[in-house]
């Protein structure tokens, strides 16, 4: 009797553990692959997303998804109250099952940017299902156009904003901008991307990284130009790789690439006023010789990383001038005084940073070093002098 009692209380255990009840199979769910967010002139929310046409996929056609019937991809969108009400929408006029927790990258609107984006972020992070690691990005003019687009190389522009936010700019996820938009000290920035004409001019409509984007708060403030981005490089947790063109006149160039970089930061407090001494240090190499120089000579390495110091402190000096201009520190300017001051930080500065941000003073130092000229040291294509 004990047995059978036992056997009974094992079957009734099994039951509850049960975990097929609630599956869903792969054939009844839409995997969203990225999401556009844009706000309407009416007030609403315009909820977009992309997702693969699973149909499609294996077929001859290549490259972009294209406009015709046999695109690799589907595009929807609609408006609501709150995102949540706009995916109500879509869904319900779809037969899969919408599945978020594949999303690449998340793109705001420039309306929505200039109005402020957290409300309607705040159901990307109250889910498990949707990624905190996923990329956010802004763009200029509608987000929908992005997921529009047609690049070549990638089947959806969704994947081609995913692999140039990581290639060719400064990355920022999910987890990223909302530690920006709680943490004093710090205001938030985001690559900028626009739908352009491939070149020559084509069909196709390419993605291209075009700046970086200011926020105080949740707000867009400003903007930084494709020439003004590489001045905020220095001051990332973790220093990204990236070329520049080395001017030194009368026909006389260089393509140098930025191996390693770091930035010191020291601020003090005198009678009042903030300063703070900037001090990069970074080691180069020399990719393209557009030049008559003989890089085996000390004194053209000398004359390149004087000039490289020059515009690395000049490239910085314009984000010190931006951020004080638009009272936005994307740098993290309060981080360091808040470390380095934590009782001024706390009664006098924190509540009042953007208003103080104006009045900092600061200077900057550069030191660069040539570390690596190639395989050879002159223009193969020059003759000798």
């Amino acid at each position: 009797m004990k047995r059978l009692a036992f056997v009974f209380t094992v079957v009734l255990s099994m039951l509850t553990v049960a975990g097929c009840w609630d599956r869903r199979e792969v054939n009844d769910i839409a995997l969203v692959i990225a999401m556009a967010i844009d706000k309407e002139p009416n007030g609403l929310y315009r909820l977009s997303v992309q997702v693969p046409l699973v149909s499609s996929l294996g077929g001859p056609s290549g490259g972009g998804g294209g406009t015709s019937g046999d695109k690799s991809y589907y595009v929807d969108s609609a408006v609501g109250e709150t995102i949540r009400v706009a995916n109500n929408k879509i869904q319900a006029r779809m037969s899969r099952h919408l599945y978020y927790a594949h999303h690449r990258v998340v793109i705001i609107g420039e309306q929505l940017a200039k109005e402020g984006f957290s409300e309607p972020l705040d159901i990307i992070s109250r889910f498990p299902e949707n990624r905190l690691t996923a990329y956010i990005v802004m763009t200029k003019g509608k987000a929908i156009s992005l997921l529009e687009a047609q690049p070549q190389f990638e089947r959806f522009s969704g994947e081609a904003i995913r692999e140039m936010v990581k290639s060719i700019t400064i990355p920022v996820t999910i987890k990223d901008i909302s530690q920006m938009l709680n943490t004093p000290g710090v205001d938030a920035f985001l690559p900028i991307f626009e739908a352009i004409d491939s070149q020559p001019k084509g069909k196709s409509k390419e993605i291209g990284a075009t700046g970086i984007g200011i926020f105080r708060g949740d707000k867009l403030v400003g903007k930084y130009t494709s020439q003004e981005v590489g001045g905020l490089h220095w001051f990332q947790r973790t220093f990204d790789s990236f070329s520049t063109l080395l001017d030194l006149g009368s026909g006389q160039r260089f393509s140098v690439y930025f191996q390693k970089g770091r930035a010191n930061i020291e601020p003090t407090i005198k009678n009042g006023r903030i300063h703070f001494n900037i001090r990069v240090y970074t080691t180069v190499g020399v990719v393209e010789n557009m030049s008559t120089y003989d890089l085996s000579d000390r004194k053209v390495n000398l004359m390149i990383e004087k000039k490289l110091e020059k515009d690395i402190t000049e490239s910085i000096q314009k984000i010190i001038n931006k951020t004080k201009e638009t009272r936005s520190d994307t740098i993290g300017l309060g981080i360091i005084l808040a470390r380095n001051y934590p009782i001024e930080w706390k009664r006098k500065y924190r509540d009042r940073w953007n208003e103080e941000l104006p009045h900092i003073t600061s200077s900057i130092e550069s030191h660069v070093q040539v570390s690596n000229v190639g395989q050879t040291t002159t223009n193969i294509t020059k003759e000798d002098p």
